[in-house]
């Protein structure tokens, strides 16, 4: 191009055209596509990088990449992007790239193309404009890769040398994120269950299901001492055999959780008691915040010289509410024996 046509209001014209803030490079796939009939499931994802330098073009230190001689007139400059190259490592499934290009030493006032190498034409677009002599020009850019992981820059007059650096990727979104409505969501769980299906999986959910029983058990293993002892008393404490026993009077407590909502129907004592001294099992409701604990239920042994199981189905307090904590105290002595305490109750 003469200095003539530069002078021109042509070139002028052409100038304020191609002078976009940031240039997005359209290639033939990939990243971007000429038809607004696009799929969720075919949009790419961007994924920032720290941002690395993959080309500089300048020679001595700074160069970067395998080049280090200016761009030419009318020159196609094309690099390697996916892999290690220059000072960044972009993964293999990366479709398209996000860079910061500048360009410096430009002898004439001329426009860069970035594009991907496999395009069929280059496009008629510029990413970059610059005046020759004029300092470091920078702009963001936005280009599909060649199918290979390639990326071209042309160079329209003069020479300049370019410095590409990475700020991110993109790759493919493969997810399907349509949206279905609600009869089509029917559809699909009448295609996929019945009825003897669904109450089959119920069946063994029963403790979830509302206006459905259950009860909590507590065996030895649930309960700890209450109180303080020193590691020579320990061995007078068995909760190994699966039962709770002591030499001389002892307490433990086990905490309860059951459903909030849920009411307490009955609370039951297995033990054994062969003493004339009688086991004692309290199910209490200590409130959250000010206010003494409730006595909900209580069982007391008997001396039978054999295993008994005791009960009652009278709770106060029966609901169990988030306003407080719930618990189970088991006392006994010498000789006295607690299996397992067991709370039934009702779900909300």
């Amino acid at each position: 191009m003469s200095n003539g046509l530069w002078r021109t209001g042509v070139w002028r014209t052409r100038w304020a055209a191609i002078g976009a803030a940031v240039a997005v490079t359209l290639g033939a796939g990939g990243l971007f596509t000429a038809s607004a009939a696009i799929g969720s499931g075919e949009r790419t994802v961007f994924v920032p990088i720290t941002p690395c330098r993959i080309m500089d073009t300048r020679p001595g230190e700074p160069n970067t990449g395998p080049r280090a001689t200016p761009i030419a007139a009318e020159e196609t400059h094309t690099i390697d992007v996916r892999g290690t190259n220059g000072k960044c490592t972009i993964p293999a499934d990366a479709v398209g790239v996000s860079l910061n290009v500048t360009a410096l030493n430009g002898t004439s006032g001329s426009f860069l193309t970035v594009f991907p190498a496999d395009a069929a034409a280059r496009p008629g677009a510029s990413s970059l404009n610059w005046q020759a002599g004029q300092a470091p020009t920078p702009n963001g850019v936005v280009a599909d890769l060649a199918a290979d992981g390639r990326l071209s820059f042309f160079n329209f007059a003069g020479t300049v040398d370019v410095i590409a650096d990475v700020v991110g990727y993109y790759a493919d979104h493969n997810h399907d994120d349509r949206y279905y409505t609600e009869q089509e969501v029917d559809a699909a769980l009448t295609a996929k269950a019945n009825a003897a299906d669904v109450n089959a999986a119920l069946a063994g959910k029963a403790n979830s299901v509302s206006g459905t029983t259950g009860a909590l058990v507590l065996g030895p293993a649930s309960f700890v001492y209450e109180g303080t002892i020193d590691t020579a008393q320990l061995p007078l404490i068995n909760t190994a055999q699966g039962q709770l026993e002591a030499e001389g009077p002892a307490c433990f407590v086990a905490p309860v959780q059951l459903p909030v909502g849920a009411t307490i129907t009955s609370f039951a004592l297995s033990a054994l008691d062969n003493d004339t001294l009688p086991i004692t099992a309290t199910l209490r409701r200590d409130p959250v915040g000010p206010g003494a604990p409730t006595q909900m239920a209580q069982l007391v042994t008997v001396n039978s010289g054999s295993a008994q199981s005791q009960s009652t189905n009278t709770i106060a307090d029966a609901v169990v509410a988030t306003t407080a904590s719930y618990g189970v105290d088991v006392c006994l002595d010498i000789n006295l024996f607690a299996y397992s305490v067991t709370i039934g109750y009702m779900n909300p």
